[in-house]
């Protein structure tokens, strides 16, 4: 099974993966098969013992190289993933996105899609102003769009899997009117049963 780190205790040696099946695990530092310590936002497989914890824990492959997982990282320091679901703030809907970067399975409930599709909206508007008083149109705003387009599609994916639909139907995007059925799609409430993508978001 694949997820990402949440958190990990040097102190007490344990932490937590979030699953792409939407569950917590723990693990111990001793079922840790990297050089380095785990970090929040890393990708990693594991497999789930009789206990229905965490082991053999090794981070994916091109875990690295990840763009996401290093702004996840430094975003984890504003916000708490850590927590039930129906507590998470806005910002942490968002840093939920950047962890699970290019991670096109499982399932996306409203609140994850939407949320980061608000930040990245105010992030172009950001990025719109920087470009403007520095001169650089569009060169600053042409980076945050390739630095979350990989994230954007993958969540749209996972929206799409939670309402029982592949993510490839995103290729309707390439048409005016597919962008509207997307949309509506989008904003359709989870599928409460489980489906072939896993179980409901929420």
């Amino acid at each position: 099974m694949k997820g990402s780190i949440l958190n990990f205790s040097i102190q007490n040696n344990t932490g937590v993966i979030s699953g792409d099946d939407n569950q917590h695990y723990t693990f111990n530092g001793a079922d840790w098969r990297a050089e380095r310590p785990p970090s929040r936002g890393d990708r990693v497989d594991f497999i789930v013992n009789s206990a229905g914890e965490a082991s053999d824990v090794y981070l994916a492959l091109g875990n690295s190289i990840y763009l996401g997982e290093k702004i996840s990282s430094e975003l984890g320091k504003y916000s708490n993933l850590d927590q039930a679901e129906e507590n998470y703030s806005s910002i942490d809907w968002f840093v939920k996105c950047l962890t699970n970067y290019a991670n096109f399975s499982g399932r996306a409930r409203r609140k994850e899609f939407w949320f980061f599709m608000l930040f990245c909206v105010i992030l172009g508007i950001i990025a719109e102003v920087i470009d403007t008083v520095l001169g650089t149109e569009p060169i600053v705003n042409s980076l945050l769009n390739l630095a979350l387009l990989v994230p954007s599609l993958a969540v749209g994916a996972r929206r799409l899997h939670d309402i029982g639909r592949s993510g490839w139907w995103q290729l309707l995007m390439l048409t005016v009117i597919g962008v509207l059925v997307l949309i509506w799609w989008w904003a359709t409430e989870t599928r409460p049963q489980n489906n072939e993508y896993g179980p409901p978001a929420k």
